[in-house]
């Protein structure tokens, strides 16, 4: 019965599944294997349940062939028992007739309009809807496969542009389904099945939301919500809220997320009070951007048809590649999924989520969380969740630029940039697809009094808590980037600054903090109009990579490091290759006891005839890399010692000073 292979005469255990005929579902609420439904559909093994039904595997004896049987058995409302028989038993006392009714009612309704929908391709379809039990049916076709989720828990995440091919069937599906006023409501990894070819059919339409039964505000006129914590947007956690397209599109988002991170998106609850949703290291800036756009709190603020997504997904301008220029570091891959579990979970203010952990259908009586509000999101914000926690909501956990308005931010030291990353394809840079890199002549780093008075409606986002507590703009040539308070750049700024071919000027004002960033990684590469940089103001105690910094700034001439400290650099190889302007340098204050890589540090550095430095291995690195040159070069490296000695060291063609 768990399988529905026929059995040949005699034959007692399925060869295929390893049940014995006849048995039954563990669990009591369950109708038990064997039960005929409408005289004709076999009942088999439970197959999963949510908060609001059950679905069994079953078959049609008319037809020989599988089905799916959904019974609606809303448990999480504590309405319904079954007491060991089939027929469904109702508390008068907490529903009553009308309610129940009711719920049949819409149940249906949706069902027959969903049925409506067959030859929909990635649609399950609706074979037949009928009441039986004192509760009611949908018959669906059954697909063979497995669920995406199960899939990731086996293969890890997938890269963006497979996924974005592979869900395209999906969503040009529920683009069809919109258009008959049908809101899916429950799109998440466990309700799309992966078919034995490869193809993607989306699960569960019985959660899907007929908008003719919302009021005509548009409020759901559903005592109980339907949700799933990372996937489901605010509005499913609130009785006034209103679903339309725009619901399943911060769903669908949140799905394309997960499969290529791996990474189960923060609750809509939890982002109220502290949004954590962050870019990861499997996807760029401009991936990242868009998913983010479709997964914004305000529901006016996501495009608004399943249409709109697409063309965002299929054809983003500037589409970043996830890894620096060359060469490509061994990538080591995500954990895989973690396998499902089972807990009761309460809301509370956003805590970093365990990747991967997915748990079946709760009841979940929500608790008011700290007074505590994230800046990045007004005060009304905190009141829907007040409200919606006084709601007993079934929820699953599963562990167009906006006009610039003023982050409401308390005071604070610095605001973080938003994580940077470069391949040779991008165009475009930090997270828009207007500017071009070569559109930049000059930077601007500065501190604002009045943001709402001073900053221009024009400009877009670039802060890492996607709050506008740091933002950007562009002016005739000159890029613009203000905040408040001083700015932070991100742990991660690889690539920050790469391929600005026609930058000259980068004006970094009071200074950046750069205390917590770990990966310079080609921040500077490829500025081949950039004649002098002064970082000496750059606190680089954390960094751990400078791997092609300042490769290929060809017209650098002037270049003060005075105040680096590479003292945790691991990886400084090709750090200064093909700058070929740069006749001096000063290194003095440079530590390679950690540098594991050092390879064509100087390579083509045919102008660099004058290098200050106190590191052996850096000496050895310039002096081999001169010693290739067709020219004698004759170069005075001083290493202080406290002895005050002095001798001089011949390496290759080149004569080097060294007072010891």
């Amino acid at each position: 019965m768990k399988c529905m292979h026929p059995l040949t005469a005699g034959e007692t255990v399925c060869p295929e599944c390893g049940r014995a005929y006849g048995s039954a579902n563990a669990e009591t609420f369950a109708l038990k294997p064997g039960t005929i439904l409408e005289g004709k559909y076999l009942v088999g093994e439970m197959l999963g349940q949510g908060g609001f039904g059950i679905t069994y595997i079953g078959f049609d004896l008319l037809l020989e062939q599988k089905v799916a049987i959904k019974e609606y058995y809303p448990m999480s409302t504590g309405m319904v028992s079954r007491e060991g028989h089939s027929t469904v038993v109702w508390s008068s006392a907490m529903m009553g007739k009308t309610g129940t009714q009711k719920g049949f009612d819409s149940f249906l309704k949706e069902a027959r309009k969903m049925a409506k929908l067959g030859g929909i391709p990635g649609v399950v379809g609706v074979k037949s809807v009928f009441i039986q039990n004192e509760t009611a049916y949908i018959v669906m076709d059954f697909i063979e496969g497995e669920t995406l989720l199960k899939k990731l828990q086996k293969n890890g995440p997938m890269d963006f542009d497979s996924c974005v091919k592979l869900m395209t069937p999906i969503m040009q599906a529920l683009a069809e389904v919109h258009e008959h006023g049908i809101i899916h409501r429950d799109i998440s990894p466990d309700n799309i099945m992966v078919r034995p070819d490869g193809k993607l059919i989306l699960l569960d339409l019985g959660a899907a939301k007929d908008l003719d039964i919302q009021g005509n505000d548009g409020s759901v006129q559903s005592s109980q919500m339907v949700a799933k914590h990372g996937f489901s947007p605010i509005e499913q956690y609130s009785k006034s809220g209103k679903v339309g397209p725009w619901t399943d599109i911060y769903a669908m988002a949140a799905t394309i997320y997960y499969c290529c991170t791996g990474i189960l998106p923060p609750p809509a609850t939890d982002r109220t009070i502290d949004d954590t949703l962050a870019c990861q290291p499997l996807l760029t800036q401009t991936q990242f951007g868009i998913l983010a756009d479709c997964m914004r709190m305000r529901p006016q603020d996501r495009p608004q048809s399943m249409d709109t997504l697409l063309q965002m997904l299929t054809h983003p301008q500037g589409e970043a590649k996830a890894e620096p220029p060359k060469p490509v570091e061994p990538k080591t891959a995500p954990p895989k999924p973690a396998e499902p579990k089972e807990e009761p979970v309460k809301a509370k203010p956003a805590v970093p989520q365990p990747p991967l952990t997915w748990p079946e259908d709760q009841p979940v009586h929500q608790s008011q969380p700290d007074a505590k509000q994230k800046r990045s999101f007004p005060a009304w914000w905190a009141a829907v969740v007040v409200i919606v926690l006084g709601i007993i909501i079934g929820v699953t956990r599963i562990s167009s630029a906006a006009p610039f308005t003023a982050a409401k931010t308390p005071s604070a030291d610095a605001y973080t940039m938003v994580q940077t990353s470069y391949s040779p394809s991008d165009v475009y840079f930090w997270g828009q697809q207007k500017w071009k890199r070569s559109d930049v002549k000059t930077i601007t780093f500065r501190t604002v009094q009045d943001a709402e008075k001073d900053i221009p409606v024009t400009a877009w986002d670039v802060s890492s808590a996607r709050d506008r507590s740091v933002v950007a703009w562009m002016v005739s040539g000159n890029l613009h980037v203000p905040s408040t308070e001083k700015i932070a750049l991100n742990s991660n700024a690889s690539g920050m600054f790469a391929s600005f071919a026609n930058l000259t000027e980068i004006d970094f004002g009071h200074g950046l903090d750069t205390s917590k960033v770990t990966n310079m990684r080609s921040m500077f590469y490829d500025c081949g109009s950039l004649t002098s940089l002064d970082l000496s103001g750059f606190d680089t105690s954390n960094v751990t990579n400078m791997q092609g910094m300042f490769s290929s700034c060809s017209s650098l001439s002037e270049l003060d490091l005075s105040g680096f400290d590479t003292s945790k650099v691991t990886d400084m190889a090709r750090m200064f290759s093909s700058c070929g302007s740069l006749s001096k340098l000063d290194l003095s204050g440079f530590d390679s006891s950690n540098v594991g890589n050092m390879e064509d540090i100087f390579y083509g550095c045919s102008s660099l005839k004058n290098l200050t430095c106190s590191d052996r291995k850096i000496l050895a690195k310039y002096s081999a890399s001169a010693a290739s040159l067709s020219t004698d070069v004759h170069v005075m490296a001083r290493t202080f010692y406290a002895s005050g000695r002095e001798e001089e060291c011949f390496w290759g063609k080149r004569s080097i000073n060294v007072r010891m």
